[in-house]
């Protein structure tokens, strides 16, 4: 079996491709496609899941900083109230108050783009999760340029 490519993610996705098979193996999966049953290949990102949570990160971020700034402001007026009536206890529950607002953070993880290795059957796509990285986006570009020249729906 001479492999003609091959493409890994360094995260589970391991893609080969022969003369007459292409093989995928990915977390708990492996499967082998037969090249005369492919009709396509491409790299298929998930825009629209990433807009949505990208959404829902900035409206999240957006209520944080209008918690910190209240958190803050509110800390200083009962730290400066303490000051002026010389109240130990406005200045502790102001400092308090204060650090609070200064540790508000979001709960969200800003979102990832979802990429997909996208194999075209007859009628039928099946889509591999994979990382697309910088340092592998050129080896996952050369691989899929070898896989198209050895489908028989391109030649």
């Amino acid at each position: 079996m001479e492999i003609i490519a091959e493409f890994s993610d360094n995260e589970g996705l391991t893609c080969k491709l022969t003369k007459d098979r292409f093989y995928v193996s990915s977390l708990g999966n492996e499967e082998t496609f037969a090249l005369r049953a492919v009709n396509g290949i491409g790299i298929y990102d998930d825009l629209e899941t990433y807009n949505k949570e990208l959404t829902l990160f900035k409206k999240q971020d957006e209520k944080n900083s209008i918690k910190k700034i209240a958190c803050i402001g509110v800390g200083i007026l009962f730290l400066g109230l303490g000051i002026s009536k010389e109240e130990t206890t406005m200045i502790v529950i102001g400092i308090i108050i204060a650090i609070i607002g200064f540790n508000i953070s979001n709960k969200l993880s800003e979102p990832i783009l979802n990429s997909y290795l996208r194999i075209i059957l007859s009628g039928v796509d099946r889509k591999f999760l994979f990382n697309k990285s910088e340092e592998n986006s050129v080896s996952i570009a050369d691989f899929i340029n070898k896989l198209e020249q050895t489908l028989t729906a391109y030649n």
